[in-house]
């Protein structure tokens, strides 16, 4: 028995010697595959804050797609993950939707009162393709936003 607290003993005493990490390694949050620039979290860092540290060049909606495991309130980031800030561009000009194909050839302006229907049916496009190359457009298409570029064809 006394050879094992000398043993116990010794152990806790190397143990207290050992440098601990200076800091924890966060697992990253999930990204989109099209992300081609990213970002390291700080502490203190709010999706606002991150936003205006890359010099406003995207809408918060597009950052939230970029990155769905963020949560709505962007509570959950932690400093060391890596966030999205950037996807490749495609061949539509800015706004774009959030998060349309990197492959988009084709692109189309929404106007007041477009559904997916008046988008597509005119160029041939499913409506699958649609939603396809615009993931952010919601199964009710009732989220398209005027003035942003969608893609009809890749």
């Amino acid at each position: 028995m006394y050879f094992t607290n000398i043993i116990v003993a010794a152990l806790a005493l190397a143990a207290g010697s050992l440098a601990a990490p200076t800091e924890l390694l966060m697992p990253r949050q999930g990204y989109i595959s099209t992300c081609n620039k990213t970002y390291t979290v700080v502490s203190g860092d709010t999706c606002n804050a991150i936003l205006a540290k890359q010099g406003n060049t995207f809408t918060l909606a597009q950052f939230y797609s970029w990155n769905p495991e963020v949560n709505a309130a962007c509570t959950n980031l932690q400093p060391g993950e890596q966030v999205c800030v950037g996807v490749a561009s495609t061949g539509c000009a800015a706004p774009t939707a959030p998060g349309i194909a990197a492959n988009c050839a084709s692109c189309y302006t929404v106007v007041p009162g477009d559904t997916c229907l008046t988008i597509t049916q005119p160029r041939g496009v499913s409506l699958a393709s649609f939603y396809a190359w615009n993931p952010a457009v919601n199964s009710a298409c009732s989220n398209l936003m005027p003035g942003y570029n969608y893609c009809v064809g890749v």
